[in-house]
């Protein structure tokens, strides 16, 4: 059992680094695909996801496990007072106010429509996902950074290594979405408890992306067909 992590992420980060990983693979893409299956009646495919759910949020959970295994005691003294119950807090907050401000963002310019923007799956994200998996993962990550690198350098300097490298993985994943749209979320309706049935009017973004790419796929069956 590891000990000393601040209450906002004790839950997570207190029971080892395997549990860790897995709380954190829980929470994306885990609950996620969850959400999909019995809210919006959806089996995940990741060519319609973005790939900082199905690639970048699995890499944060290789990130906090290694962070927690290398915090065996919880938070490293040297960062305490930036991984303590009030600083986590204020982390939890922040992605809390982030989300709802993307929330609002991508609703005025077009990227998701009205329908997609209450979508079961884009409210855990925007208010779940953030705000527990980034506490999560910033306490998990400074603490494993600043931790000591004492008589197993090597190892524990592949911890680092491998904690680093999850994080820009997780950062070129995000940038590579930017310019790439994806489904993401489908329009939903909360009278009917259900996605409504296709086609779906394509009023943003990511359901013009959606029809473009399954127009492709229809044409490549027919291709394949008549060939």
């Amino acid at each position: 059992m590891t000990a000393g992590w601040p209450a906002p992420v004790a839950w997570a980060l207190s029971r080892g680094p395997v549990v860790a990983a897995l709380v954190s693979l829980a929470l994306s893409p885990g609950v996620h695909a969850l959400i999909a299956a019995v809210l919006e009646r959806r089996r995940l495919r990741p060519r319609y996801e973005f790939v900082a759910v199905t690639v970048g949020d699995p890499l944060l959970a290789l990130a906090v496990g290694v962070g927690v295994v290398l915090s065996p005691q919880g938070v490293n003294a040297a960062v305490r007072p930036a991984v303590a119950n009030v600083s986590v807090a204020a982390v939890l907050v922040f992605w809390v106010v982030f989300g709802l401000w993307q929330w609002r963002t991508e609703f005025r310019h077009g990227y998701y429509s009205g329908d997609q923007i209450f979508a079961p799956t884009k409210i855990w994200h925007q208010l779940g996902v953030y705000p527990l998996l980034g506490s999560v993962t910033y306490s998990a990550v400074v603490s494993g950074m600043a931790a000591p690198l004492g008589h197993a350098f090597a190892a524990r300097l592949l911890g680092k290594a491998a904690i680093a490298i999850a994080v820009l993985g997780w950062a070129a994943a995000n940038a590579y979405d930017r310019g790439h749209p994806k489904l993401g979320h489908p329009p939903y309706s909360w009278r009917r408890l259900r996605t409504p049935a296709k086609p779906w009017p394509v009023d943003s973004t990511t359901l013009r992306w959606y029809q473009g790419a399954r127009s492709v796929r229809c044409g490549q069956r027919l291709g394949r067909f008549h060939g």
